[in-house]
């Protein structure tokens, strides 16, 4: 069964699941793709995927797995040395760090108590990568807007901050999605069933 993920949050969320999966459905091979590139699913020949976005591909099936809030954060030593931001618009004088494949790209979006509030940032680093954004930001670099799947625990452990807590980001789904077919392949309900239960109570 071809499989494809988001490179992030596969080798937080979903590696460590594949062996207890594989243990359960032996019969059941795997092919886990892991990039943040949109597929093809039918050209491709993939039998299932997960997408992290606000609204699921019309033209696919879909199952809701879980949400994730955007948060913007940056390191302790960042905030002492280039000051805390008190409200978005003053990210557009800040180092911002880019996650390139983000469907807003320099445009941030908040909600906060006057309502909506869009910035547009200025990027000193872009790429294709989250991870290489968030290592970047550990290191004082500048600040990020990340999903909190990826950096919850350094929120927790205060190696980043969370800028403006008042005002929210925008939230995304968790989506597995494949293929509309008369008869769902047996191999692929398996796995549908086994994530679901999995992020019953997401961490």
């Amino acid at each position: 069964m071809r499989v494809n993920v988001p490179l992030s949050f596969g080798m937080l969320h979903l590696a460590p699941l594949w062996g207890e999966f594989m243990a359960a459905y032996p019969e059941i091979d795997l092919d886990v793709t892991l990039n943040d590139r949109v597929v093809d699913m039918v050209d491709e020949g993939y039998d299932l995927a997960v997408r992290i976005s606000a609204l699921p591909d019309s033209s696919l099936v879909c199952r809701k797995l879980a949400s994730t809030e955007l948060v913007a954060c940056a390191s302790p030593g960042y905030v002492d040395i280039h000051g805390t931001p008190r409200h978005p618009s003053e990210l557009a004088s800040h180092r911002v760090l880019a996650y390139k494949y983000f469907s807003g790209r320099d445009e941030w979006q908040f909600h906060g108590p006057g309502g909506k509030v869009q910035v547009r940032t200025n990027a000193r680093v872009y790429s294709n990568n989250g991870d290489t954004c968030r290592a970047i930001a550990l290191r004082d670099g500048g600040i990020i807007l990340h999903p909190d799947f990826m950096i919850g625990e350094d929120l927790k452990e205060g190696r980043l901050v969370r800028l403006m807590p008042e005002y929210r980001s925008i939230e995304l789904g968790i989506y597995l999605v494949y293929p509309p077919r008369k008869q769902l392949p047996l191999k692929v309900r398996c796995l549908i069933d086994f994530l679901l239960d999995a992020f019953r109570e997401p961490a």
